[in-house]
């Protein structure tokens, strides 16, 4: 009986250290991914940042065409009423 009882102690003690280690491999896996996972929402801020900063260029630079395009109107009324004004026979 007394050896039974042994054994059965030493198998708990074996399944003790092998789960101790099956533990310890899941806390490292976990350590892993959590560290990739703060990895990555650090990725995703930076393409939220950089994604608004984007947004922002193409505004201004819709602004600028935008003034371009006034701009170039203007010149092609000038340049049509000098065209006239030279067209006209003194």
């Amino acid at each position: 009986m007394q050896q039974i009882i042994k054994s059965k102690i030493k198998e708990k003690i074996i399944l003790d250290k092998e789960h101790q280690n099956i533990i310890a491999a899941l806390n490292q896996k976990i350590e892993s991914l959590e560290k990739q996972l703060l990895e990555c929402q650090n990725v995703e801020q930076q393409h939220k940042k950089m994604n608004g900063l984007l947004y922002k260029e193409v505004d201004n630079l819709k602004k600028e065409i935008f003034q371009l395009k006034k701009e170039n109107s203007i010149y092609k009324e000038n340049l049509q009423a000098e065209l006239l004004r030279s067209n006209i026979p003194k």
